[in-house]
């Protein structure tokens, strides 16, 4: 059974790895690039706080920062150093990779999917009730989306790395919105006494 995973993980990455063109070639690796991150954060940040609670814009950056803090060294020290798997451009001979070098020698599960969506799926479930528009938080989503799909692109990992990363950020995610949602009801039932 996990052969056939594997198996199954190699073609979809061979599949992802070989479809490529110059427009996703460059747009690949800004997705991949972690001052493209800090536009989009900020960006988000700004919008979605100072409009919705800039009483409290601390409590959404705490948020943010224990979202990258959790799924980050989470992914490394819970996953990519006790699994053990090599990334496929260390394992596979002839992967495209753009732009970039292969970097570190493992690859399960993906930093980049679970930061992009542990801080993503937060800001979502932050503030899903208390905006009038939704489809900017869709927006998140989709660039969690397309952040994860390009480290395959790129060569840096399998899709199963990008699957378990993106479950393992969302899971982060519901954790630090749940602790901030206790510090919140805190802080009011403080205020209304």
């Amino acid at each position: 059974m996990l052969e056939t995973l594997k198996s199954i993980d190699t073609q979809w990455f061979l599949w992802v790895n070989s479809h490529h063109n110059t427009a996703l070639d460059w747009t690949m690796w800004v997705l991949s690039q972690h001052w493209s991150w800090a536009v989009v954060i900020v960006a988000a940040f700004c919008q979605l706080t100072l409009r919705y609670e800039p009483r409290r814009w601390w409590l959404p950056l705490l948020g943010i920062v224990l979202c990258f803090l959790l799924a980050d060294q989470g992914s490394v020290h819970l996953f990519k150093n006790t699994v053990c798997r090599l990334r496929p451009c260390h394992a596979i001979e002839g992967v495209r990779m753009f732009r970039t070098s292969c970097g570190g020698q493992y690859g399960f599960i993906s930093s980049h999917a679970a930061n992009a969506f542990a801080v993503g799926l937060f800001l979502v479930l932050r503030y899903w009730k208390r905006v009038r528009r939704q489809w900017p938080l869709l927006l998140l989503v989709v660039w969690a989306l397309a952040t994860s799909y390009s480290r395959a692109y790129l060569g840096k990992h399998y899709p199963g790395d990008l699957i378990c990363g993106a479950v393992f950020g969302a899971i982060m995610a519901l954790i630090v919105w749940w602790i901030t949602n206790m510090i919140e009801k805190k802080l009011k039932a403080s205020e209304t006494k």
